[in-house]
Parts: C-alpha cells; sequence; structure tokens
C-alpha cells in the first residue's frame, strides 16, 4: 500500500527541505498540516510552489488538514462565526483540488468546554455546514472528510452527535487511533462503528494518557484492531501516519515530556522509523482485506 505522513512530522523544518527529505524517506505521499503558513498554499504563488515541489519528489498529496484556530468551529452558533470557518475550510478543498490531493481532512468543533444543552444544536449546525462542504468538494473532485477528537474534550461529544446524525455519503471520515485512545476504553468499538466510512487515516500512538503523535508501536493503541477494521472495510488509501518530531521536541523544550516519550532524534531516522511503521501498518491491512 502507499504510504504518507504529513507536514506535522517537523513543522520547524521549511517546506521544500521537509517535503525534500518525506520523498528521500520512501513516502509515497506528503500530507499538509494544520498550519497554512508552513506549506503557503493559501497563496495561487504558493500552491504553483507546491505543484513544482511535488513535480520534482515525485510526491502526490493525500490531505490537507483545514486550519485550526480558537474560532474555527463549524459546529458554532454564531452565524458568522460558523460561515467564517466554512470558508476557510473551502479555501484548503480548493488548494487540494489544484494540487490533486485526495481530501481535506477537518475538525467539526475545537471547543473543549461546550454546555451539554448546546450539543444537539451545534451538531445540527455542523450538518449543515458539512453538507454545503461536501457539495463544494464533489465539485472540486475532492473528499470531506472529519476525524474522532480525544474524548477528553467536548468537541468530541458534538463529533459524535454528528457521526450518528450523517446521512450525506459524501462526508467521509478520517480515522485518529491517537485521539480514539486516549483516556477511553472503548476505543475499538468508536473505530468500528467509523471504518466503513474510512477514507483517510491519521496514523500515530500514544500510552493513552494524551495526544503524544508517536510514530506507530511506540504507544499502546490496538494496531492488530486498527488494521483489521482497515482491512475488513475494504480500505485501500494511502497509510498515513500523523506522527510528530515536531511535538515531542516542544515538549521536551517546555519540560512537559508525556508518559514514556521517547527522546527526540535526527530527522531523517525519524522518518526511516516512520516509513517502517507505515510499511507494517500497510502489510497488516492488506492481509486483512484479503482474507
Amino acid at each position: 500500500m502507499d504510504t504518507g505522513i504529513c507536514t506535522l512530522v517537523d513543522l520547524d523544518v521549511p517546506i521544500d527541505e521537509l517535503v525534500r527529505r518525506i520523498a528521500a524517506a520512501g513516502f509515497s505521499h506528503v500530507s499538509l498540516s494544520h498550519d497554512p503558513a508552513h506549506a503557503v498554499y493559501q497563496t495561487a504563488d504558493g500552491r504553483a510552489r507546491l505543484r513544482g515541489l511535488l513535480d520534482e519528489t515525485g510526491l502526490s498529496l493525500n490531505y490537507i488538514h483545514a486550519p485550526l484556530a480558537g474560532w474555527i468551529d463549524l459546529a458554532s452558533l454564531d452565524e458568522q462565526t460558523r460561515r467564517a470557518s466554512i470558508e476557510v475550510t473551502k479555501l484548503s478543498l480548493k488548494a487540494c483540488s489544484e494540487l490533486a490531493g485526495n481530501a481535506v481532512v477537518a475538525h467539526v468543533s475545537g471547543l473543549s468546554e461546550i454546555p451539554d444543552e448546546q450539543l444537539d444544536e451545534m451538531a445540527r449546525q455542523a450538518i449543515r455546514s458539512l453538507d454545503e462542504l461536501s457539495a463544494y468538494a464533489v465539485d472540486h473532485g475532492v473528499m470531506m472528510c472529519i476525524e474522532n477528537l480525544p474524548r477528553t474534550e467536548d468537541c468530541s461529544k458534538v463529533t459524535l452527535r454528528v457521526m450518528r446524525m450523517l446521512e450525506n455519503d459524501n462526508i467521509h471520515y478520517c480515522m485518529d487511533p491517537c485521539h480514539a485512545a486516549i483516556q477511553n476504553d472503548e476505543a475499538v468499538e468508536l473505530m468500528r462503528m467509523m471504518a466503513p466510512r474510512v477514507r483517510v487515516t491519521h496514523l500515530s500512538d500514544t500510552l493513552g494518557d494524551a495526544d503524544s503523535h508517536l510514530i506507530p508501536f511506540e504507544g499502546n493503541v490496538d494496531w492488530g484492531s486498527v488494521t483489521s477494521l482497515l482491512g475488513e472495510n475494504g480500505y485501500s488509501g494511502v497509510v498515513d501516519l500523523e506522527c510528530s518530531l515536531w511535538m515531542l521536541r516542544m515538549r521536551l523544550g517546555a519540560d512537559a515530556m508525556h508518559r514514556e516519550d521517547p527522546l527526540p532524534c535526527s530527522l531523517d531516522k525519524y522518518l526511516a522509523k516512520a516509513q517502517e511503521a507505515a510499511r507494517r501498518l500497510g502489510e497488516a491491512i492488506t492481509v486483512a482485506r484479503n482474507s
């Protein structure tokens, strides 16, 4: 299976150098992080530069992660905020189309605290936003995907409500096993529910306490279940990792390391280890798909 990794792997490295090193590590695809300023895809010149970089390296674009910010909220009850969030996400969809990518991944909401009485109305607003965005995505030849979020934050409650309410077959899922496993004894059940709609993956690991974005097999995510669920549901997309040396380095610098975090290494060594993990996961998915 094709393998990819998100530029979240190291946002301290300029996009040109990072993409070339991802290609050198043997990945077939690259995905762009939530930070448009790093990839500069928000401008026509920036998109042209990225197109040239992809052509130069032979990499294909898998997905673009829609921007994240405190005010971006597709489920917002404030109409101006919701409209602005839709337009920001459309920019990612347009860029993905121009760069011949597969999908845009978005968070339904980014709020960590939401009053319970607002959850249902926010879910309805999110469905309105996603219906508009999925139509825009179809018109531009790409997929609109939402990802599962950590249950430790209320945005996950809105996301789960949206997933239960979805009737639009043009809205797909991005499976994030790291998010699913954080303080959640029902992670496998959540991913089983998602698996038939999964078109993109954010594969990284955790010890179950925090959003660590470790290389797969460095934590305690149940990778056997992940690969079985994906394979049994016919997943044939890119085995795309969202592990992050950058986040690990930031935690070390802030003296805020997560439990059993490995020490940072060189980017090339990290990418080589990530590529091996992606290859192993792809082999297991293929076996499950062909069983």
